[in-house]
């Protein structure tokens, strides 16, 4: 019970320190220098896409971290790779769902500094962006259905209701 409440603290340290240090970096003018000149298509104006994309790859390394230590590290004799399977496309889906919820994000962000800029209210550039916020939101709300699928199917389909009964 010790070990395991000293894992936790030292857990939620070590994210407050990445936390400040991203924070450091955000505000670090030769951090921004390097990074729009050593790195291509890296502009702080798309910084929530790339926040997105930070935090989709960080959740896709951990969740399979998870599910090795606890199918391969702690269960070698009796591997189920049925389970590292549906555990590497569940993580797979989730993190699709959290790169569309950033770029949706950054469509938001886009439209409301179009907005900012005083443009025509309704003309081309509008319909793009709503387009796109929209296609966005659609792509994100079928990756999460499709998650709740791969989980159903790795859960074992239970009908919700009785059959009805035979006469």
């Amino acid at each position: 019970m010790a070990q395991e409440s000293d894992g936790q603290r030292k857990f939620w340290i070590s994210l407050v320190v990445v936390a400040i240090f991203l924070v450091f970096l955000y505000f670090y003018r030769p951090f921004e220098i390097y990074l729009t000149a050593h790195i291509a298509l890296i502009h702080f104006r798309n910084v929530v896409f790339w926040f997105a994309s930070l935090v989709g790859i960080a959740a896709y390394v951990v969740a399979h971290w998870q599910s090795f230590r606890s199918e391969i590290f702690r269960n070698v004799p009796e591997l189920n790779v049925e389970a590292l399977v549906f555990d590497a496309l569940q993580a797979a889906i989730l993190t699709a769902v959290i790169f569309c919820a950033g770029a949706t994000l950054q469509a938001v962000e886009m439209l409301g500094e179009y907005f900012v800029r005083r443009g025509p209210i309704i003309d081309a550039a509008f319909g793009e962006k709503l387009l796109a916020i929209i296609l966005l939101v659609i792509l994100a709300i079928i990756f999460y259905l499709l998650h709740y699928v791969v989980r159903a199917f790795r859960s074992g389909w239970t009908p919700r209701r009785a059959p009805p009964r035979a006469r």
